[in-house]
């Protein structure tokens, strides 16, 4: 029993100061722009916990409202998304699906679909 105490006591010491450590690195992120900008930076730069992070923000409806909303208003990203979608046709026929179940959106497929069928000939 003895032998097993201080190590008992170092491994609560160690908790206790990597839990400080936990809410000093959260507090540091909302305070600190370098440290916010070093962790940032790390996560950008693997694709590992890019993932990770990327999973995490599709969780909540907050966050992946927010990921909508930069993908959706980066030109840049959009024409990618738009580029996988199109070569994907499952993808393509989902999207055709739910626009032609708006009326207005409707319209406009049947508009498209005659030029491309005027095209054709």
């Amino acid at each position: 029993m003895r032998n097993g105490f201080p190590a008992a006591l170092m491994l609560a010491g160690s908790l206790a100061l990597f839990a400080g450590c936990q809410t000093d690195v959260s507090r540091q992120m909302t305070t600190s722009t370098e440290t916010r900008t070093k962790v940032m930076d790390t996560i950008a730069s693997n694709t590992d916990l890019a993932g990770q992070m990327m999973d995490r923000l599709m969780v909540s409806d907050t966050t992946r409202t927010l990921v909508v909303d930069k993908v959706t208003s980066n030109g840049e990203v959009m024409q990618a998304v738009m580029n996988h979608v199109s070569r994907d046709q499952a993808m393509l026929d989902g999207i055709m699906n739910m626009a032609a179940q708006d009326s207005l959106m409707h319209d406009h497929m049947m508009s498209m679909m005659q030029g491309l069928k005027a095209m054709k000939r």
